[in-house]
């Protein structure tokens, strides 16, 4: 192997490595926010939980609520992802916020610490986030809202906030009741999504 082989493959290697390492402190994040609140997840703990450094984790973050804001901001920014693409295509109200809850569904199927991660956040009064996280899902609330008051199925008496209350913390709470009152795996199907969604509706309208 040549000089020029071996410094490629040795970044290559120090990348994955260093993406193994970013991964680790995110779930450890999630994990420990999930369990402990936001106030129980220092960056010392976290970077515990990653099996990295601490200088290590402030290489790559100022602190615990630069690291948590961005977990935050990636759920935001995959959910205005799908609903720009819904709208995109032209999609009605209905199948937009059935959508969305679909979105939280999955996610506590596949990722139920991620899903708890999200509650905590939502719920923790030491906790908030900052404007970009906020403004990146706002943005889509305004564009529901239109579709919805077009359509004649969204009281015009109701605002940004309480649309977001609706459907994101509403939803996001029904999937952590659920999860604080089994003592059993939790697994919602569809007919869990068809109740939100009625539940959901006669508040809109």
């Amino acid at each position: 192997m040549n000089e020029r082989s071996f410094i490629y493959k040795y970044k290559i290697m120090a990348r994955i490595a260093d993406e193994n390492k970013l991964e680790r402190l995110k779930l450890a994040t999630m994990k420990l926010v999930a369990e402990n609140g936001y106030g129980g997840a220092s960056a010392a703990l976290i970077a515990a939980n990653s099996d990295v450094s601490t200088g290590y984790f402030y290489r790559l973050y100022k602190g615990k609520y630069e690291l948590v804001n961005s977990l935050l901001l990636d759920v935001y920014k995959e959910v205005a992802g799908k609903l720009d693409e819904l709208i995109q295509e032209g999609s009605s109200f209905q199948i937009l916020i059935a959508s969305l809850i679909s979105y939280f569904f999955k996610m506590a199927n596949k990722e139920p610490v991620k899903a708890k991660f999200f509650y905590v956040l939502t719920s923790d009064y030491r906790f908030k986030s900052d404007h970009e996280v906020k403004s990146s899902i706002f943005e889509y609330i305004n564009k529901i809202m239109d579709i919805g008051r077009s359509s004649n199925e969204l009281d015009e008496k109701l605002s940004q906030d309480d649309i977001y209350l609706m459907l994101l913390i509403n939803t996001i709470q029904f999937i952590n009741q659920r999860f604080k009152n089994s003592q059993s795996k939790v697994k919602f199907t569809k007919a869990d999504e068809g109740h939100l969604l009625y539940l959901i509706n006669k508040v809109l309208k």
